[in-house]
């Protein structure tokens, strides 16, 4: 469907002090691109030269500033950025952003929208002060809404609005062939296999994952981690001593994830306070069962589509995997249940037209 031009083009910055690409990135990427196709101007202000990059490679503008850190430095050049661009209206990703957009200008300037997108609301008194700059705040789900309103009262000065992530179901999409790509490039065979997507950190819990599966005896189907972080040698020692086969094929790009999606038999997700997590979106849309703990965002977004654990328990989480691999008609009607789902409720295209009304209905 061709975008419908906006009756009056606005000026939009997206701020990320983000120190590497993260799922917000990818959301601020997809709003850019569907507001510039109907005649608005969008321009990244991003921290760090890697993130310019990813932003650059998905055809939206950006530009480095040395908004790292909170201070004086950085709002006096976030302030002459935001001139020079005209803009009307500031994306803010992080509380730092809301707090480096306040500090630019204390009384008017840009619109502030704050797109919140972490686990537990900012309570600090700086961010509460800056808070009175925000016009509009996003939640990423009714329950991070619920919550976040009830411990930060400084986010009711805003109005509220939910939109949740979205994916592009056109490319992640069931596809058997990519699939069996997949396991045939890392020598994965046609058994079972365990696939999980998600920076290497301590947050995501991926060393309850390996645990979990080490629970399973020797039955124990292979697991994939994709992607990158500092718990990389930590997870590859854990799968070692535990018999758990384990390959990190590092980060992948979004062509390379549908083959890895498509090739798993259960899709794992542990972090326990996840508010709304890109790659179970993706997960769903390519129509594949997932296993995820029960915290955060994730019960809302699977629904009656996943299978849940409670959060922080291996041997709970080992127990729900053993159940949905011993169950073949019930992972089927997971994963037509995954795919619709993320056709009707998660599409790109609901959540990028969502964002353009919102940037259009600001006055």
């Amino acid at each position: 469907m061709t975008p419908v031009p906006a009756s009056r083009p606005r000026r939009v910055a997206l701020l990320t002090s983000a120190r590497s690409w993260r799922g917000s990135g990818a959301v601020f990427a997809a709003v850019a691109r569907a507001l510039e196709a109907r005649g608005h101007r969008t321009t990244a202000l991003v921290a760090r030269e890697e993130v310019a990059r990813e932003f650059s490679a998905r055809g939206v503008a950006a530009a480095v500033l040395p908004v790292a850190r909170t201070g004086v430095r950085g709002a006096r050049a976030l302030r002459r950025a935001l001139r020079s661009l005209g803009a009307e209206i500031v994306f803010a990703d992080k509380a730092r952003d809301v707090r480096l957009a306040a500090l630019a200008f204390p009384l008017g300037g840009p619109a502030v929208v704050y797109c919140v997108s972490t686990p537990a609301p900012p309570r600090d008194p700086l961010t509460r002060l800056a808070c009175r700059r925000v016009r509009v705040t996003v939640f990423l789900s009714d329950g991070l809404a619920r919550r976040a309103l009830a411990r930060a009262p400084a986010l009711r000065r805003a109005a509220a609005r939910v939109i949740p992530n979205g994916v592009d179901c056109e490319l992640f999409r069931p596809d058997a062939a990519a699939g069996r790509a997949f396991r045939a490039r890392f020598g994965l065979g046609a058994g079972p296999l365990l696939v999980g997507v998600g920076a290497l950190a301590p947050e995501k819990r991926w060393d309850l994952v390996v645990d979990a599966v080490a629970r399973l005896g020797a039955a124990r189907p292979p697991l994939v981690l994709c992607g990158a972080g500092p718990l990389a040698d930590a997870l590859a020692a854990q799968a070692r001593a535990s018999g758990v086969e384990l390959q990190l094929p590092g980060p992948l790009e979004p062509a390379e994830l549908v083959g890895a999606y498509n090739a798993a038999t259960c899709v794992v997700h542990a972090r326990p306070d996840e508010v709304f997590a890109l790659a179970l979106l993706e997960a769903l849309a390519c129509g594949r069962a997932v296993v995820a703990a029960a915290g955060g965002g994730t019960p809302e977004l699977l629904g009656e589509a996943g299978a849940l654990a409670p959060p922080g328990d291996a041997a709970a989480f080992a127990r729900s995997l053993a159940a949905l691999l011993d169950d073949a008609p019930r992972r089927a009607r997971l994963e037509a249940a995954a795919r619709r789902r993320a056709v009707e409720r998660f599409s790109l295209e609901r959540m990028t037209a969502e964002y353009a009304a919102l940037v259009e209905a600001l006055p």
